[in-house]
């Protein structure tokens, strides 16, 4: 959930400081999240992005076994290039500790020499386009309200416990720590009606639907071989 609320993040930050984006802005979302959370540089934060690359693998090999059409045309990478992405830059990002990750993975060593590049161009692409916007100790920091919205019986414990680790606070006080945003926004969660996440320009808000923690739920399941629950989803 946190890698998810990171990528939305990066939307919001593309949009709000009006940053250019030459490639796919999916992948620059991906890589603004994998870069954050490296940069924290914590046990915490890298289990993060380990639980996330287990997520994409576990949703690919579930979208196979129910023989699911793979969406070349979508705006996201396919789900095994976006776990591979992460590996890949969590490897270039310091070889010796995360090798383990890329053997277990089985990135091929070929292609762990070449994830350097994707590193530096993740890290030196977004480290000079935010750096202007990067909040000064005398700059004031922007208000970022968040709402956890009712979850509707159905999903009062995702509610309740997001609530209960303040998940959305977390996120909106490094947020307005670390960045000087031109106006205030909202960090939300909801009950959507369907598996969704997304940052909205208009109305400078970012909502992650309690639907989409409940398909996590599932993808864990999936891997203990159970049968996961078909849900309506949005997007990826």
């Amino acid at each position: 959930m946190l890698f998810v609320m990171l990528h939305e993040l990066g939307h919001g930050a593309m949009s709000e400081f009006n940053i250019p984006i030459t490639g796919r802005e999916e992948d620059a979302a991906d890589n603004f999240a994998i870069i954050n959370l490296l940069q924290v540089g914590s046990a915490f934060s890298h289990r993060i992005l380990v639980e996330a690359t287990r997520g994409w693998f576990l949703s690919d090999r579930r979208d196979r076994d129910d023989k699911e059409p793979l969406e070349f045309y979508d705006d996201h990478s396919l789900d095994k290039q976006r776990a591979y992405q992460i590996v890949c830059i969590m490897v270039s990002s310091n070889p010796a500790e995360f090798k383990d990750l890329a053997d277990q993975t089985k990135l091929p060593e070929d292609r762990q020499k070449t994830c350097k590049r994707d590193y530096d161009a993740a890290a030196s692409g977004w480290g000079a386009e935010l750096k202007p916007h990067r909040r000064s100790a005398d700059q004031p920091k922007t208000k970022i309200d968040v709402v956890y919205g009712d979850g509707k019986g159905k999903y009062d414990a995702y509610a309740q416990g997001f609530r209960s680790l303040r998940l959305l606070d977390v996120l909106a006080d490094r947020a307005a720590e670390e960045f000087a945003w031109p106006v205030p926004f909202v960090l939300e969660t909801q009950a959507c009606g369907f598996i969704n996440a997304e940052w909205v320009t208009a109305t400078h808000k970012l909502t992650i639907c309690y639907e989409l923690a409940d398909g996590f739920v599932d993808l864990y399941r999936y891997d203990d071989e159970l049968t996961p629950t078909k849900k309506k989803r949005k997007s990826k």
